[in-house]
């Protein structure tokens, strides 16, 4: 079992980090799904679910919007962004950061989620880990995906002082899981296993 991170009266932050947003759609799966809509369509229910068990949710989006003042360049743009969600995840390094993604691949037949965590705060693997396990037992047992530790590719992660986890949902390249992950109700419950995993189940 995890380490609780709801105890007694102390009401635990959460951030939730729908990734993309705005002039930023991120991937674009099978039937032209955007990547950034189904981080948003994943993140609202979980932000939901942690308010309910006692956490007190903070999403870095709840609309299609990025982080930035829509100035510049889409390249200047996507740094502006980066560094907003960065300050966000760094105000206290006592707070965990879920980060929503989806995943992508050139050939279609790979599925499943994938966990990978933050190099700054030792936490984070340990994190990663309750969520995988969550969502093994719950929602995919057949997941055989091993946690991942962050590349320099993946900025946020390698930045963030606090323990930090990308969730990559599933595969949009995949047009079963696709199809899946496009589900209200498959969002819902993802979301749900997500927020009772924090405290280890």
């Amino acid at each position: 079992a995890g380490r609780a991170l709801y105890t007694g009266d102390i009401r635990q932050k959460v951030i939730v980090d729908p990734g993309h947003g705005g002039f930023d759609g991120g991937a674009i799966g099978i039937g032209g799904v955007i990547e950034k809509d189904i981080n948003l369509a994943f993140s609202l229910p979980m932000g939901d679910f942690l308010a309910v068990m006692g956490y007190i949710p903070v999403l870095t989006r709840t609309e299609d919007t990025g982080l930035d003042s829509g100035e510049g360049t889409i390249r200047e743009k996507k740094r502006e962004d980066l560094k907003a969600r960065l300050a966000m995840m760094s105000e206290d390094i006592n707070v965990p950061v879920i980060m929503i993604h989806q995943n992508k691949f050139t050939q279609s037949q790979y599925s499943g989620a994938q966990m990978f965590y933050g190099t700054q705060n030792p936490a984070s693997k340990e994190l990663a880990g309750q969520l995988r396990d969550g969502i093994i037992q719950y929602l995919q047992p057949d997941n055989t995906r091993e946690l991942k530790k962050a590349t320099s590719d993946v900025w946020l992660l390698v930045n963030c002082p606090a323990p930090v986890v990308m969730v990559e949902c599933g595969f949009i390249s995949n047009p079963e899981e696709c199809a899946l992950l496009q589900q209200a109700e498959y969002q819902r419950k993802f979301a749900f296993v997500l927020a009772a995993s924090l405290d280890g189940g």
